[in-house]
């Protein structure tokens, strides 16, 4: 009944169309919401919707992890390593970025008691 969904075209669409809609989710929050938390939050899933549609796109389900072992030598079987090592390492410079960002905020709002961007006008004329 589900062999249909096993079949690697039909998984890259699921994953693109999944990821495509998870941006837009992140992509709407940050359009409508006005608190800063809020903001950062959305742009952390917009972020992960580009990250699960490079990994997506790039794994193959035919082909094994890229270890080598005495029963896994052959190197064309192998999924290519780089783009999840390049994934992963954007995964951790966006964490940091996010965890930057939102102390800001919590500082900012510790300091004038303010959340809304509307407010936010400390640097205006």
């Amino acid at each position: 009944m589900f062999e249909f969904f096993n079949q690697p075209e039909v998984i890259k669409t699921i994953v693109m169309i999944g990821s495509m809609m998870l941006f837009f989710v992140g992509l709407f929050g940050l359009l409508t919401r006005k608190n800063i938390i809020k903001i950062f939050i959305s742009i952390a899933i917009m972020e992960t919707a580009i990250f699960l549609f490079f990994i997506g796109l790039t794994f193959k389900t035919d082909f094994i992890a890229p270890i080598l072992d005495s029963a896994h030598t052959d190197v064309a079987m192998m999924n290519d390593p780089i783009p999840h090592a390049m994934i992963l390492t954007a995964i951790v410079i966006g964490m940091a970025v996010l965890a930057l960002g939102v102390s800001f905020a919590i500082e900012y709002f510790k300091l004038t008691g303010k959340t809304d961007i509307d407010e936010m006008n400390e640097m205006r004329h």
